[in-house]
């Protein structure tokens, strides 16, 4: 009779095992959810300094271990959060053309921000613009060397213009149109300074 474990099958023990870590990791990520979630719900109703753990547990539905076994901090828990903007802005952005595709990518990235801009409201508020634009860079900057002066200095750039942008737009109540303030983006992004000029902006 053949070992399944000298063939390369994992043993009963090691399946078992297997869908123990899974089942774990499963659960972890659900109560992550759960405290993000609470977080951001609280954060509407009080201002993010006067909220605590104890809050944070509570409107979780978990225990104080569960929560710090997640998470050291609740701005621990922002950053988390943050990062998952980020990196559904960065697949929006990144699954179009930026040269051909350039109004395409900018009218999908817009309408995204109108899913999570009571949200992103709330990051602004709690004095995380700075940050929104950091963590944005540095995505852009994930796979550059920190010696590249030129793309790195590039994802500055564009995640500080693009994060300016969409602060104004969303503390402004959508304002413009999605489909006008495309077209000034794809403007801007194509003819960059000449642009900027004709749209009456100047540094005297």
């Amino acid at each position: 009779m053949t070992d399944d474990h000298s063939i390369g099958h994992p043993t009963g023990r090691e399946r078992r095992l297997a869908t123990l870590h899974r089942s774990n990791a499963e659960s972890n990520a659900f109560v992550r959810e759960c405290i993000e979630g609470a977080l951001i719900q609280l954060m509407a109703t009080k201002p993010f300094a006067a909220i605590t753990v104890t809050d944070i547990a509570r409107r979780a539905g978990v225990s104080r271990n569960a929560y710090y076994r997640n998470y050291p901090s609740k701005e621990a828990i922002l950053e988390d959060y943050l990062r998952g903007v980020i990196e559904a802005m960065s697949a929006i952005l990144t699954a179009y053309d930026p040269v051909t595709q350039t109004r395409e990518s900018c009218m999908a990235l817009l309408a995204a921000v109108h899913d999570f801009a009571p949200q992103y409201r709330l990051l602004l508020d709690a004095g995380y613009g700075p940050r929104i634009r950091e963590t944005m860079r540095d995505h852009m900057n994930a796979s550059t060397p920190q010696s590249s002066y030129g793309p790195r200095y590039a994802a500055s750039y564009w995640s500080g213009a693009v994060c300016a942008m969409l602060e104004d737009w969303i503390r402004a109540g959508f304002d413009t149109p999605d489909r006008d303030l495309a077209d000034l983006m794809t403007d801007l992004m194509h003819r960059g300074i000449i642009a900027a000029a004709d749209h009456g902006i100047g540094c005297a």
